[in-house]
Order: C-alpha cells, then sequence, then structure tokens
C-alpha cells in the first residue's frame, strides 16, 4: 500500500524528492537557529533583571559598554552572514534536478482551471495519423515513475491557482496566459496529497490532487492504458459516424 505523506504542524510534510529534502532541512536548521537566538535573547533579560535588582535598597544604574555594544554588533553580523550563505547553498539544491541511472527528464503540462488540474503527458508512443488526441491525460491524479527528473510547465485556463504538493515540490502559481516550470525528482514511491492554495472561487476548497510516484514499468503501463482508452473511445465514435447514428450526422444511402 503506498503510503500517504501528512502535514505536520511544526515542519514541513517529509521530503519524498531531492529539492524538497533540502528545503526541509534548510527550514529545520533556521528554526533551531530561531530558537536559539530567543533562548539567548530570554537568558541575556533575565541576567540584567537580576543584576539591576537593588541589594541594599539602592537600586543600581546600568550604562551601556561600548564593547559590549560591539561584541554584540559583530555577532549578530556573522550570524546573519552564516544564514545567508545557508540559504544560497540549500537554494541551489532545490533548484537542482539530478537524474538516477541516466533516466531522461519527463515534460508534464499542467492546467489548472475552476476547480481541478488537468495533466497531459508525453505520448506514450507515435500517434497513430498524427492524431494530437492520442496523448494522454489525466484529472486530479498526476501518475510519475521515481527517480526520474519531473518538469511540469504549469498554466491556467480562467483565473490564477497555486499547485502545492509539499512533499515533491514548492508551490507553483498557475497563471493564464503564461507558464511557469516546476522541477523535482521523487526518490520513494507513493501517494502524496496537494491542493490550490490560492483562492480562485467558492469551489477552491475542493480543489485537490494527488501524485502517485510509482515505478517506471507502472508509469509505462499507465500511459499505455490511457492511450489504448482514447484511441477506443475515437474508433467508437467514428464507427458510429460511420454509421450515421451519431448526434447531428444524417446517414444518406447511396
Amino acid at each position: 500500500m503506498p503510503q500517504v505523506a501528512s502535514a505536520s504542524i511544526l515542519a514541513p510534510d517529509s521530503a519524498a524528492s531531492d529539492g524538497v529534502g533540502s528545503a526541509r532541512t534548510l527550514y529545520i536548521v533556521m528554526a533551531i537557529i530561531g530558537v536559539l537566538v530567543v533562548l539567548g535573547v530570554l537568558g541575556a533579560l533575565a541576567r540584567a533583571l537580576r543584576s539591576s535588582a537593588p541589594a541594599d535598597g539602592e537600586p543600581r544604574r546600568t550604562r551601556g559598554a561600548g564593547s559590549v555594544q560591539a561584541r554584540v554588533g559583530v555577532g549578530l553580523g556573522v550570524a546573519a552572514l552564516v544564514l545567508f550563505v545557508v540559504g544560497i547553498i540549500f537554494t541551489e539544491k532545490t533548484t537542482s534536478v539530478d537524474a538516477a541511472d541516466g533516466a531522461d527528464p519527463i515534460t508534464i503540462k499542467v492546467d489548472g482551471q475552476q476547480w481541478l488540474w488537468r495533466y497531459q503527458y508525453p505520448a506514450a508512443e507515435a500517434s497513430v495519423d498524427g492524431f494530437a488526441s492520442d496523448t494522454p491525460y489525466s484529472y486530479y491524479r498526476l501518475v510519475v515513475p521515481v527517480d526520474t527528473p519531473i518538469t511540469l510547465d504549469v498554466s491556467s485556463v480562467d483565473v490564477l491557482h497555486r499547485w502545492s504538493v509539499p512533499a515533491l515540490a514548492p508551490a507553483v502559481d498557475a497563471v493564464p496566459g503564461e507558464t511557469n516550470e516546476i522541477t523535482f525528482t521523487p526518490t520513494e514511491t507513493g501517494s502524496f496529497e496537494g491542493s490550490s492554495t490560492r483562492f480562485s472561487g467558492p469551489g477552491y476548497s475542493t480543489m485537490r490532487t494527488v501524485v502517485d510516484v510509482v515505478e517506471p514499468a507502472e508509469y509505462e503501463a499507465f500511459l499505455k492504458e490511457k492511450t489504448d482508452g482514447i484511441k477506443e473511445a475515437r474508433a467508437a465514435v467514428q464507427e458510429r459516424i460511420n454509421a450515421g447514428t451519431a448526434p447531428g450526422v444524417e446517414f444518406e444511402e447511396k
């Protein structure tokens, strides 16, 4: 049974791709540093309050010391520089994609609309007679192979949406008339839930999605099944047209 990623209150979903793993690590590092800074400030405040407490009925006066201020300023500057460098390093890792075993990258077209996601895959085989309708597609459920670089070309057919599957990739906006690109390499199989995190109308809360990361052979079988279904449906329609039984088609006997 595939495992479904669960959301966490204190941290992002467990990473199931290289880029998100780096982003999650950066999040944890920043959270730890933030907690240490807060504890340091509270400790300094408590020490200052104790040192200014009256010993013999007379309150002590505190005066700023130039050396202390300089040390604090240098310390904060070094901390900011370290955070800046760490941020650059991890940001580079989140945008880099490595293929395992020489797997070829796959580009999938993603269209948001009120209120669902449509995924159009590369053709599993050459289209018969050049029909673009042979190209496999799916709604709501995105299927991708594990250990393969995946590029999503995300757009919208109506209003602004935002594709978000935290366990696999950073969120990306779906903008009408534009294409935004997001790339990730899933590192483990399973089902990972996502949603649209931008308000796009009264039904946006139901605009969910799920990404199934499967083995390459299962991915190829999925594409073949979708392609065969499209061909069968088109053949059935053509048969009714030829027989004159399709809606709006009049059959003339010769």
